[in-house]
């Protein structure tokens, strides 16, 4: 009888790639022993080593190679065809530097790309992981401080504090540096929430984080504003949440203000799993439709509620208006903008403007939601929902939160396989509940809708040209849509 093969090494938690930048301190020194230890310790990491050239003066590739899949020189390669920090940039999951020289970190802060190593660091989406070495006062120094702040403040960088150590230089505690194995671990605890946050639809980006915990017999949803997020949430009104709390009991949707924990919003409620996610994963079908049905009606029990003290456009609305404009802070979705108004031309550009000042202009208001996508719509064990509200209460014309929910209802029947009659019937439930549908503007509203998906994805998700060109041909579509809407059933 043979042999079986042996099992594969398991995969370690979290991310499996790691690219190793070993930049010249004299703790390189140690790093084959430390590589040694990280491969014992995770079997299932494959590590690529790019070494500098003052690190060369510590430490050889030589001695590395036997601990990684590969060691290279941070050198532009001979061969120009070849986009070395391309690559590497790609691969990653994580980035650990270490140990990173003020010099380095000084680069990187400034934004110099002089190196395919930095070029690659100052490009990659991966989580990049920072461990200082430095010298005698180095850590009281202006330059360390300034380019502490600046790159903590990139939403992919963790920066690993160094813990005191040994000058070789004087032979007291005066130096400061980290262990590659500190650096890892800083690098793991940062790794769930960093590969949340760039996955569209998942449960991070760079405007809103949201952890779902038990809690006694339900869950607590903790919702905070991502490093990117636009503005803060809405203030918390007491009243104001005891009136929603208690409005819709016994429905299949039922209100859930949350409270307030210093930064954070927690909601308690009996289900741990959004609509959004729901509906991707088993489709659209008669619980859906219940949902989308108790949703409509909750909206309208909402929108009959005087304004009272919330005033002020959503906050979604003031994001797209910027973004249209060409005012957007974020860079990534600014060129989403041009690519798009490109893509567009001239005048549906224009029209996708204009459409949004018109709701800007509209004195009509009511109490809004502000934000009722189906990932704030919790899906509860017997059937029902729980609507998380609060963060983006405003007051809006009654079309921008039916708007809301039939745009991402459009759109995953546009991005997803299913049948159009089951797609549709989910609309019309919606419909149905709130007792009105969007009649003629259906389609500028769904544009809109979208075209505020697209800066959303842009801005705290990731820049994609192929789904900024995805979502061109969409957009073109119904802006230039006459006499039809998306809730018709040839859509």
């Amino acid at each position: 009888m043979s042999t079986p093969p042996p099992a594969p090494p398991p995969s370690p938690p979290g991310f499996s790639r790691l690219l190793l930048v070993v930049t010249g301190s004299l703790a390189a020194r140690n790093l084959p022993f430390a590589l040694t230890l990280l491969r014992e310790s995770r079997p299932g990491l494959s590590v690529r080593v790019v070494v500098t050239r003052s690190a060369e003066r510590f430490v050889t590739r030589a001695a590395l190679a036997p601990e990684a899949e590969e060691v290279l020189a941070d050198e532009w390669p001979d061969d120009a065809a070849r986009a070395r920090h391309v690559e590497w940039a790609e691969w990653a999951q994580v980035v650990v530097v270490y140990p990173m020289t003020l010099h380095f970190m000084g680069r990187l802060a400034g934004g110099l790309a002089d190196s395919p190593a930095l070029l690659a660091v100052q490009c990659t989406r991966a989580l990049v992981c920072l461990a200082p070495a430095l010298p005698p006062g180095g850590v009281q120094s202006a330059a360390y401080q300034a380019h502490w702040t600046a790159l903590r403040a990139r939403p992919n960088v963790v920066v690993v504090p160094p813990r005191p150590g040994v000058s070789t230089a004087t032979g007291r505690p005066e130096s400061w540096l980290s262990t590659l194995a500190q650096a890892i671990e800083a690098a793991e605890a940062r790794w769930e929430e960093h590969a949340r946050a760039g996955e569209p639809g998942a449960d991070g980006t760079g405007h809103l984080l949201v952890d779902v915990t038990p809690d006694g017999g339900g869950f607590a949803w903790r919702r905070r504003p991502g490093p990117l997020a636009h503005s803060p949430f809405t203030p918390v009104d007491p009243g104001l949440n005891g009136t929603l709390a208690g409005l819709l009991d016994g429905a299949d949707v039922r209100f859930v203000p949350g409270e307030v924990d210093g930064g954070s919003r927690v909601y308690r409620v009996a289900g741990a799993e959004p609509a959004a996610r729901v509906l991707l994963r088993d489709g659209p079908g008669e619980p859906m439709e219940r949902l989308l049905r108790g949703l409509g009606r909750a909206l309208r029990e909402l929108h009959a509620l005087p304004p009272g003290g919330v005033c002020g456009p959503p906050r979604a609305r003031r994001r797209l208006r910027e973004w249209l404009a060409g005012d957007s802070p974020s860079a990534p979705a600014a060129a989403a903008a041009a690519a798009l108004s490109d893509r567009l031309g001239p005048k549906s550009w224009d029209r996708l403007r204009g459409w949004c000042a018109e709701q800007d202009a509209d004195p009509a208001v009511v109490l809004s939601h502000g934000a009722p996508g189906l990932g704030s719509l919790v899906v509860s064990p017997d059937g029902g929902g729980d609507l998380l509200i609060g963060e983006d209460l405003c007051a809006a014309p009654w079309y921008h939160d039916l708007a809301w929910v039939a745009g991402e209802l459009v759109e995953m029947r546009w991005l997803h396989e299913g049948s159009p009659q089951l797609w549709q019937r989910l609309l019309d439930a919606l419909f149905e509940g709130y007792g009105r549908d969007l009649g003629e503007d259906a389609n500028r509203l769904v544009a809109l809708g979208i075209a505020r998906h697209l800066h959303d994805i842009s801005a705290y998700v990731g820049l994609d040209a192929a789904l900024v060109a995805t979502y061109a041909g969409f957009l073109d579509f119904l802006v230039n849509l006459d006499g039809g809407s998306p809730h018709a059933r040839n859509s």
